[in-house]
């Protein structure tokens, strides 16, 4: 991980055409940080979103102006609240290893969506806990995006996965839930063991998903990762966590999706 994106702030601007613009980092060098993220601008109001860091919890947090500026409330309703996109996965989607906080695919998504996008991913965890289904379950969400078999095994998932989609499911009777295939990890082109492990987990996502199909459960979508990553081995840092490109091809995947499946 990066400083900038496990302890650093990235701030965003709204444009005229409705798209968030990065507009600078502020990076940090210890536990008290100071950093000027912008200045010399045009005098103007403008919409800004600003991200906190996506590992290290903050203390306190301040937020300097020039003198002659004011900071107020949003006028513009973005990101959208209401009905959020819920994210439940693994250290991938709880943003490692994005360079900086905009960067996590989940925020990607939520600047293209303009909506709010929760994201439950918990490093080193995803189990298909039923305890975190009934918190997802508490949420009004406009989609449920469930990305969890990099971290589950096959046992957990034919053991919990039915019960998992059913606690959310009782809830939401109509609300889309996304099943994320594993990722082609880059090394599987090499690592003949971990190459098996991803397909008998994806075979067994599959299996389980055409098995709720049909007992008939409607509105239930599953993602292929087959081109999740690209062609070109250049996604990942470490074979498994995403690179800044990894997680613009992801969005690239996902968001059309997901975004179909609110409307």
């Amino acid at each position: 991980m990066t400083d900038t994106g496990a302890k650093g702030l990235d701030l965003y601007c709204l444009q005229k055409n409705g798209e968030w613009r990065f507009v600078n980092s502020g990076r940090p060098n210890g536990k008290t940080n100071q950093a000027t993220i912008i200045a010399n601008m045009q005098p103007e109001e403008r919409e800004y979103m600003l991200y906190l860091p996506l590992y290290d919890g903050l203390v306190s947090l301040s937020i300097g102006i020039d003198s002659l500026a004011t900071i107020d409330q949003p006028l513009i309703d973005y990101p959208i609240r209401q009905k959020p996109v819920v994210f439940y996965g693994t250290s991938i989607l709880q943003g490692g290893c994005a360079s900086r906080p905009g960067m996590a695919h989940t925020n990607i998504i939520s600047r293209r969506l303009n909506r709010e996008c929760i994201n439950l991913g918990f490093s080193g965890n995803a189990l298909l806990d039923l305890e975190v289904a009934k918190v997802i379950a508490e949420v009004d969400a406009s989609v449920f995006v469930l990305d969890f078999v990099p971290n589950a095994s096959v046992e957990q998932m034919k053991e919990r996965m039915e019960t998992f989609y059913h606690i959310i499911r009782s809830k939401h009777p109509d609300t889309p839930i996304i099943f994320i295939e594993d990722p082609i990890f880059t090394h599987t082109f090499y690592d003949e063991r971990i190459a098996k492990e991803v397909q008998r987990k994806n075979d067994t996502l599959k299996e389980i998903f055409n098995r709720l199909k049909k007992k008939n459960e409607k509105n239930i979508i599953l993602i292929s990762s087959k081109n999740m990553l690209g062609e070109d081995g250049e996604a990942t840092i470490d074979g498994i966590h995403f690179t800044d490109l990894g997680m613009m091809r992801y969005a690239d995947l996902v968001c059309p999706i997901i975004k179909k499946a609110i409307k």
